[in-house]
Parts: C-alpha cells; sequence; structure tokens
C-alpha cells in the first residue's frame, strides 16, 4: 500500500490508529500537602497503574497549566504534542481539570527492505480532541450534574464513585479516528415543516404536557431530526447528541433510521391495530429493548424494564439559570419520538407509564403519519453519489445540514475531512468571507461564512477551473439553500 498521505513513494503497512492512552480528572486544591498529593485524583485512566505513577503524571499536568498561566492567566494550555502522543486540556469548572492523552497513528514503512516506523501527526487535531472532551463533560453533567455540586452536597468519595461509573464506560467507546467536522460543530438536524403542520407538532406537545402536569418539557423527533425541543439550547444540544449517538444505537442497532421510520404502509397497519385496543396495550412495550416489527409492537419506551418495576433516568435540566432534577421518559412510535422531562412523579413508575402510554400512543401514531405523509414517505438517503459534498452549519440555532453525516452514503478521503476541520476552526475568528481550494488529490474546497452560517462544499472535479467550480456552486445553493443567504 503506497502511504500517499505520507507524501512518500515507500511502501507502508496499514496505519495504526490513534488511541486512548490515559484520561484523567482532578482537582489541584484537594492535595497541597506534601505526600498528600494523590487527593488530587479523581479519577485515572487506565486503572492499572501505580498510584506512585498516577501522582507523576498529573504531577506533570499541572505544572504545564501553571507555566502557561504565565503567559496567558485567563486562557491556559489547552495541547501538548509530542513525538508520539497528544494531550488536550480542559477545566469544565473553576479549578477541575480534565486531560486526555492519546497515541499518534503510525505506518510502517519499508525502503529497499528497512523497516522505520513513521509518525502521522496531522491524523489527530486538537480541535476534535477538545470537542470531545468537552462532550464527555457534558454527558456526565446530564446525567450527574456538576462535578462541584456532587462534591458539596455528596462529598469527594461520592464524586469519585459517580466519576468512575460514568467514564470507566463512556472512555471506552470514543473513537480518537472517528472524530471529524460533525464532532466538532454538535449540530441539529432539523425536520422542515410549514406552519400547519408544525402547528400540530406544538398543540400535541401543549396537549401532552397539559394533560399531565408533571411533564415540564419535551423533545420531539422525527427520525433523527428534531421538530420541537422545550429545553434551553444548550441542553437540547447535548441531549440531542445523546439520542442520536447513544441511546438510539444502543435499543435500536446500528442503522436505527431503517427501524424509526417504517413505510406509510406499515403504518397504516399499526393505525388499524391501535384502533381496536387503544386501552390494552401489550405489556411487552415497556420491556422491549428493540423493536423488530413497528405493526406488531405499536409503541416503546426506551430503557424501561418491566412495566410493574420501570425505572426512568434521572437527568439535569437548565432552565433560567437553575438545574433542576426531572426523570426522563423517551417513548418511540411509527418514527415519531417523544422525549418527556418529568417532575415529581410519585407512586408506581409502571402504573404512570401504562396511564402515559394508552393516552399517548394513539394520538403520536397517528401524528406520525401526518408527518410521514408530509414528508413524502421518508426513507434513508440514496446510495448514489452525489457529484457534491456539503457541510452547512448555522451559528445561533445550530442547524447543521450534510449528506456527510450518513456514513454509509460518504467515501470522502480521510484528508478531505480534517481538511473541513481546518477550515472551519480558521472560520471561528473572522465575521464573513469566502475560501477556495484545490488540493493535490484534485478535490476542489469552496468555504463561505455570512454572519452566523457557514457552508463548505467539496467538488472533485479535476477538469473544471475556477469559472466553472463558482458556477457549480451557484447551482447548489439554488438547489439545496434556496432560502439562505450567502455572500456572492
Amino acid at each position: 500500500v503506497c502511504s500517499s498521505d505520507l507524501g512518500c513513494t515507500s511502501m507502508a503497512s496499514a496505519l495504526h490508529e490513534s488511541q486512548v492512552l490515559s484520561f484523567c480528572i482532578f482537582k489541584p486544591e484537594l492535595g497541597q500537602k506534601e505526600g498528600k498529593e494523590h487527593l488530587k485524583l479523581l479519577y485515572y485512566k487506565p486503572e492499572d497503574v501505580t498510584t506512585n505513577r498516577k501522582v507523576r503524571n498529573i504531577g506533570l499536568c499541572e505544572a504545564i497549566i501553571n507555566f502557561t498561566k504565565t503567559f496567558s492567566p485567563d486562557k491556559p494550555c489547552e495541547a501538548v504534542h509530542t513525538n508520539d502522543r497528544r494531550q488536550v486540556f480542559f477545566e469544565p469548572e473553576s479549578g477541575i481539570w480534565m486531560v486526555l492523552t492519546v497515541s499518534i497513528p503510525s505506518v510502517e514503512i519499508i525502503n529497499n527492505g528497512d523497516r522505520s516506523m513513521q509518525r502521522c501527526d496531522k491524523h489527530v487535531q486538537d480541535v476534535t480532541l477538545l470537542a470531545a472532551l468537552r462532550k464527555s463533560y457534558d454527558m456526565f453533567k446530564l446525567f450527574n450534574g456538576t462535578f462541584l455540586n456532587i462534591e458539596a452536597m455528596y462529598g469527594v468519595e461520592n464524586l469519585k464513585k459517580k466519576l468512575d461509573k460514568f467514564y470507566s464506560k463512556y472512555i471506552n467507546a470514543v473513537e480518537v479516528s472517528k472524530l471529524d467536522i460533525f464532532s466538532v460543530l454538535q449540530g441539529i438536524q432539523f425536520l422542515p415543516l410549514d406552519k400547519t403542520m408544525y402547528l400540530k407538532v406544538h398543540s400535541f406537545v401543549n396537549l401532552i404536557e397539559t394533560t399531565f402536569r408533571n411533564i415540564l418539557h419535551s423533545v420531539f423527533l422525527y427520525g433523527d431530526q428534531l421538530v420541537w425541543s422545550g429545553l434551553e439550547q444548550d441542553d437540547t444540544k447535548i441531549f440531542y447528541q445523546y439520542l442520536l449517538g447513544w441511546l438510539f444505537p444502543s435499543q435500536l442497532g446500528s442503522d436505527y433510521l431503517a427501524l424509526l421510520l417504517p413505510s406509510t404502509a406499515l403504518l397504516q397497519q399499526s393505525m388499524q391495530q391501535q384502533s381496536s385496543a387503544t386501552t390494552s396495550l401489550p405489556r411487552s412495550s415497556f420491556a422491549s429493548m428493540k423493536p423488530t416489527n413497528q405493526a406488531q409492537q405499536p409503541g416503546s419506551f426506551f430503557g424501561l424494564g418491566d412495566g410493574r418495576d420501570a425505572k426512568m433516568s434521572i437527568v439535569y435540566i437548565t432552565t433560567d439559570g437553575k438545574t433542576s432534577i426531572f426523570r426522563l421518559l423517551v417513548y418511540t412510535i411509527g418514527g415519531a419520538t417523544l422525549c418527556m422531562f418529568i417532575e415529581n412523579e410519585k407512586g408506581s413508575p409502571g402504573e404512570f407509564c401504562r396511564r402515559l402510554e394508552t393516552f399517548l400512543s394513539p394520538r403520536l401514531l397517528q401524528l406520525s403519519q401526518h408527518l410521514a405523509e408530509f414528508s413524502n414517505k421518508p426513507k434513508l438517503p440514496s446510495l448514489e453519489q452525489p457529484p457534491y459534498r456539503y457541510v452547512y452549519f448555522n451559528e445561533m440555532n445550530l442547524a447543521v445540514k450534510s449528506p456527510l453525516m450518513y456514513r454509509q452514503v460518504s467515501t470522502l478521503p480521510a484528508d478531505m475531512m480534517r481538511l473541513l476541520v481546518e477550515i472551519n476552526l480558521d472560520y471561528d475568528w473572522v465575521e464573513e468571507g469566502e475560501t477556495v481550494i484545490r488540493t493535490m488529490v484534485d478535490y476542489w474546497l469552496v468555504a463561505r461564512k455570512s454572519g452566523h452560517r457557514r457552508f463548505m462544499v467539496l467538488l472533485n472535479q479535476r477538469s473544471s477551473n475556477f469559472s466553472e467550480i463558482n458556477e457549480e456552486i451557484k447551482r447548489l445553493c439554488q438547489r439545496e439553500f434556496i432560502n439562505i443567504f450567502f455572500l456572492d
């Protein structure tokens, strides 16, 4: 295999991808006295490391942070580069630091019979690692609250237990090689609706929250697209990432869209079954973890045990600057998913779920049919390769649109995906502008920023000139973004 990405003509073995080497959370003020340095440590992975080595590693991290504060008190070190690893630093709360260390990818080069390892440091980007670190904190906070609040209410030891329980699973799921532009943007796909359809959804959500007064907030999705959210934007963003990145795949499998978006005929069959049995829904819907047929099983609560002993997840939601504890229920039927945030539920959770499902299921199924008809029988994106790949992002509402989000459709080279990350990072520092690049592998990249909107498109048209590419971009904008203003 010739490693063109390394800029050489030597033969190279398969790429050894970047891996997480270590991850730690520490609070320097807890171990100020000599011999008590280990008290600073709140969480450390890998676990099979001696305490002395853990203390030395976080001591080095603390030294780097204190040294860089000399030059930038408000924004100390964010990343450290060495020959074989990359380290990123994040301070999510005052005085508490998170540090992630990953290996640099490498390939074995064979040149005239001589073997040597060559590092591919450009394959690891600081901004994607920092985005992964921030996301891990946001996920922890969603289900546990803030570090400092846990420490204040339950003590340091309980904080350590919560960190261990959460991150021991979470960090194992982090795949450094798959971090990309969407890991940085953490955008939301919205379902475009007209006023009439949007009012139907709004009225439905109001009906649920009015009938069940302890449901204070709701989030409504159709497929993997957001339709309505009663949460603040930051909570909506991280909860949306949780649904698509964790809950849906864990409950339905990797091709969850195929299960979430059944055909209209299947919906109509479900409607007929529902109309004949709206008051006696099967208890199996509580226990289902992988619905296999929407017609056989009209709807499902995600993540619950047996209906008689259902346990709802606890989440921490911020409203008007105040964090409150809610119980989470996620119900899906016919492609529509309603996430409900419940306050102070008393009595049997199983009984509440049965009453809720009896009221909710026929109405949500009917609404999902209307959405399916409005969306013209939605399905997975076509497997036919379009002549371009684009990414659109709106900073104000976090809206993102791109065929690259569907990995089964995307065949974009990894170096082109990294180029998108670099261009996006450059646009963090400007209000508006345009960039046109022709790469060595015959891709054209055109990027624009206008106000809070960013637009990047890649075209693989080696025979085209600048004028032809510009005309192609205009046609693309007219076809895909007719109602969105961009600079010409």
